[in-house]
């Protein structure tokens, strides 16, 4: 298992998996409110559905731009980053996305199995061992 180098890269790649799976999340309520407000014709719910549009927009610049930190410790390739590389024949999928499941998986497990190497990665720091201590 491959861990991170710091810890500056472990806050990267936690911001840019909660602005990828935020910005998943708001994109289906803002459909939903926006259909709900012109089925009903309510004007509250469709000013918020238009906001939580741009704020879907704006989740989805972040995110792009947070996510060309967060490469793999083995092959640097980014994880989070809309990519049209090779996936590895066993990397798996949520929903039908390679990058939600990286996403959520370092979210909630505190690690993630690359899809373009497919090796596991902590996001714990790594610890280095100096001459003589082992």
């Amino acid at each position: 298992m491959h861990h991170s180098r710091s810890a500056s890269d472990v806050r990267s790649f936690r911001f840019a998996a909660a602005l990828l799976l935020g910005g998943r999340l708001c994109a289906p309520i803002a459909a939903g409110l926006l259909a709900y407000s012109v089925l009903t014709g309510d004007r509250q719910a469709l000013t918020l559905g238009v906001g939580l549009v741009v704020l879907t927009g704006l989740l989805v610049i972040l995110q792009w731009i947070a996510a060309c930190r967060t490469g793999c410790p083995l092959c640097r390739t980014a994880v989070l980053a809309p990519k049209n590389c090779s996936k590895h024949r066993r990397a798996r999928t949520a929903l039908g996305s390679h990058r939600l499941r990286v996403a959520a998986a370092i979210l909630l497990k505190n690690r993630f199995r690359c899809p373009y190497c497919n090796e596991s990665t902590s996001m714990k720091l790594r610890t280095l061992v100096g001459p003589g201590q082992g």
